[in-house]
């Protein structure tokens, strides 16, 4: 399998500045924000077992309820497909070492993100205030602005308006999941490398969780979703690529 932007890697690897050991340290206590169940394994999955491989602080939310990935099912009702993508997610993170008292589901619709300026979305970033209460959070990790799907970008900017509300205001960085497909990426003006080719079988085991993504497990469906096998590739790679966004 070949993983999504072949040549922008190629790129990047030219000129990534490395994020070793040192350099990560001062980034945790860390929130990963997710758009979907899935996305915590396909954009930082590496990232996520090297922080708990080291015994450092991270904490994962979950923006949308992921409904919408298969719809029309009459076995598969929309509250159904939610719990179990719900449970798939804890298990997914369990593989790569993030335990339940460290996970949060913000329940958004799937595929129809509340715009910024709106009483949900200002509920949602007041709700992870509290949440991140007492845990010195040094940086927020959300998927890149410019993804092409509309819960990655909301996902981004959560994240945006989360950092400007914490004090002292934590590191704001971006991960890739539809990105690696934008023109817009070989335009980044700063890239961080993580090494983490010591995760990749986590990353496989907690990809393999998410069963109503990755099999026909979900029956009937009259839209229905799979993961292509050039995305589930990124959990093959043996780097990680993450966008410093100031």
């Amino acid at each position: 399998m070949t993983a999504l932007g072949g040549d922008v890697r190629a790129a990047f690897r030219e000129r990534a500045e490395a994020l070793d050991v040192l350099r990560l340290q001062t980034l945790f206590p860390a929130l990963v924000l997710v758009p979907h169940p899935d996305d915590e394994t396909l954009g930082c999955g590496g990232l996520i077992a090297t922080a708990a491989s080291l015994g450092l602080e991270l904490k994962l939310a979950f923006l949308t309820d992921g409904g919408g990935s298969h719809l029309g099912s009459a076995t598969w009702p929309r509250d159904r497909l939610v719990r179990v993508r719900q449970q798939e997610a804890v298990t997914a993170a369990n593989r790569l070492g993030v335990g339940r008292d460290d996970i949060i589901f913000l329940n958004w619709p799937d595929g129809n993100p509340f715009p910024d300026g709106t009483p949900e979305f200002d509920h949602t970033v007041t709700g992870l205030q509290t949440w991140l209460a007492g845990s010195e959070t040094r940086s927020i990790w959300a998927t890149w602005a410019q993804e092409p799907h509309a819960d990655h970008r909301a996902a981004a900017a959560v994240a945006d308006a989360l950092a400007a509300r914490l004090s002292p205001m934590p590191e704001r960085l971006s991960y890739l999941v539809w990105g690696w497909q934008s023109p817009e990426l070989v335009r980044a003006r700063s890239v961080l490398r993580l090494s983490c080719s010591a995760t990749v079988d986590q990353r496989r085991q907690a990809l393999r969780c998410h069963r109503t993504q990755m099999s026909d497990l979900v029956d009937a469906a009259a839209e229905g979703f799979r993961i292509p096998v050039e995305l589930a590739a990124l959990t093959e790679e043996p780097v990680e690529y993450y966008l410093p966004c100031r």
